[in-house]
């Protein structure tokens, strides 16, 4: 029985001295970082590798609801 009382207060003062408490808080308050796409200009409209796979777009709006849809951030180049 004293052995188990002396781990869990071991684990405690462990806890304690690496601010366990703190590292779990801060885990489940903080949204994830959005992922970027880039996207650049061609001579038809637009194009992005997403993921190793080129996707073409006509239009801008094109782009803004896919980026939408994916949850994902642009970065335009070449506008």
């Amino acid at each position: 029985m004293r052995l188990g009382h002396g781990l869990d207060a071991a684990c405690k003062r462990i806890g304690k001295v690496l601010h366990l408490d703190a590292l779990k808080g801060s885990s489940t308050r903080r949204e994830a970082d959005p992922e970027w796409v880039i996207v650049y200009r061609t001579a038809q409209g637009f194009c992005s590798v997403y993921r190793g796979v080129a996707i073409d777009f006509g239009e801008m709006l094109d782009v803004q609801i896919w980026a939408e849809e994916m949850d994902v951030q642009t970065y335009f180049i070449g506008l």
